[in-house]
């Protein structure tokens, strides 16, 4: 299994980090054409349609993995029933994140205000319920191969599109959109033969009206599980604008989004590989294998984290061609940092999902998102950005531990981690990257090589002998 781990993760790692990877290494071109203003449209724009994206399958999605571990002689057919109501559903949705495209998109986009919503819409509505089926398939069959060649599709088709938009073209953030819209539209119309064709996955339009608002009861309270996320991550643009914040500083915070990004998929790729083994575990009560995999996860988030904060400075400097962007590197750290939370949270929270205990969580998930989202809205007009930094921070740091205070986790976990020690380890290691970086070169190289051998020691000494304790 953690063989399986390290196979599936890097798959799911490395598909959309290569495009992430090309990206980033034409930053120092796009910058020269992307102004600080474009950034901040395209962070506005992208965080009204964040806004919606917890109502695109109504939290059924969440479900599918139950049923598929539970009833896998009849899985297919409850599946097939969710995706022919979900492809009915994208219609209703379209028309909700349209409306909300029309009141929101700044000033400064106007002139295109239609272009976005019909480019935002499309790729949604056609083939978005059908490429959510063929991913769960391909990822609880622990296939990743299927889903990395699409990620990677999608990446470099969203780069070169990019790259003749806004640098041959000129149309600034307009070529950023467009770029997306042709990656994701595409990558989507391939799920479409494999799901409905070779997997025998077609969906039933004519499904059964009491099976699905049964299942419904159940997700439906898993929508502001979902949101969370938007209120956390991106709710703090919306903030900037109502507090009428410029636009280059909405996209320091965009940039430094950007560069979060890339690790944010990095730890949904190994969360990706971790929740059927985790389920797996759950089931059969398999202690061993679950502590071994639950730290392999926490060392590989705190290296990659760690090891970026320290060179952000250099990173940035070497990146980015804008010097007014490039002075920004700091903030990435506090978006990078607070990361780390998620091992803890993906280990809790899985207990919640495999015992169908939806309404629960919503006291860790979404509790943790309106911490945030009045943090943004209360402090941004005395703290600015780092409102919008500290209040993400702090989101993250709740929805990672609060879970653990909840009965139903100490009733139902295999294992009882000592989550303590990982937060005040979080904190300090957060601390000490934030002025880390601005230390010499010699210093850093000596603190990486330091922190390397450490966590190798810990996973020879620890992991791989099955002799995990944490005194």
């Amino acid at each position: 299994m953690l063989k399986e781990l390290f196979k599936g993760s890097a798959i799911y790692g490395v598909a959309p980090f290569v495009p992430k990877i090309l990206t980033v290494l034409l930053l120092p071109i796009l910058t020269l054409y992307l102004t600080s203003t474009d950034y901040g449209i395209i962070g506005t724009i992208t965080s009204v349609v964040f806004a919606v994206q917890a109502l695109q399958d109504l939290g059924l999605r969440s479900l599918l993995p139950n049923y598929f571990y539970k009833c896998q002689s009849q899985y297919k057919l409850m599946w097939r029933e969710v995706y022919g109501f979900l492809s009915i559903w994208m219609i209703f949705f379209a028309i909700v994140q349209a409306v909300l495209l029309y009141f929101f998109i700044p000033k400064e986009a106007e002139d295109n205000r239609w272009l976005i919503i019909i480019l935002g819409n499309f790729s949604s509505v056609f083939f978005g319920p059908t490429a959510t089926i063929g991913q769960l398939y391909y990822q609880l069959n622990l296939k990743p191969t299927p889903v990395a060649w699409r990620i990677v599709m999608s990446g470099v088709i969203t780069i070169i599109v990019n790259f003749v938009c806004v640098v041959v073209f000129r149309w600034g953030y307009m070529g950023a959109y467009v770029g997306g819209f042709a990656g994701t539209f595409l990558t989507n119309l391939t799920y479409w033969p494999a799901v409905n064709r070779h997997l025998g996955l077609s969906p039933i339009y004519n499904f059964k009206w009491r099976t699905i608002i049964r299942l419904l009861k159940v997700s439906i309270p898993t929508i502001p599980h979902y949101y969370s996320a938007y209120l956390m991550n991106s709710s703090n643009v919306l903030a900037m604008n109502y507090h009428h914040k410029p636009q280059t500083e909405i996209g320091h915070l965009t940039m430094s989004q950007s560069i979060f990004s890339m690790f944010d998929t990095v730890m949904g790729a190994i969360s990706q590989v971790w929740s059927p083994m985790s389920y797996q575990f759950i089931h059969d009560k398999n202690t061993s294998e679950m502590k071994r995999i639950l730290y392999v996860y926490i060392m590989m988030a705190y290296t990659l984290t760690f090891l970026y904060s320290l060179w952000s400075r250099e990173i940035y400097d070497i990146l980015i061609s804008n010097d007014e962007i490039a002075a920004t590197y700091k903030y990435s750290i506090i978006l990078v940092m607070a990361l780390n939370y998620r091992p803890l949270y993906v280990y809790c929270i899985d207990y919640f999902f495999y015992h169908e205990h939806t309404v629960q969580m919503l006291g860790i998930t979404f509790m943790a998102g309106i911490i945030s989202f009045v943090f943004y809205f209360t402090m941004i007009p005395y703290m600015g950005i780092y409102a919008a930094l500290i209040g993400f921070y702090l989101g993250c740091l709740y929805m990672g531990y609060c879970g653990y205070f909840y009965p139903f986790y100490h009733r139902m976990s295999i294992y009882d981690v000592k989550w303590y020690l990982f937060l005040l380890l979080q904190l300090l290691m957060t601390v000490l990257a934030f002025y880390l970086v601005d230390y010499s070169i010699i210093f850093k190289i000596l603190i990486s090589t330091v922190f390397l051998s450490v966590i190798g020691y810990l996973f020879l000494s620890r992991v791989k002998s099955y002799a995990i304790k944490i005194y």
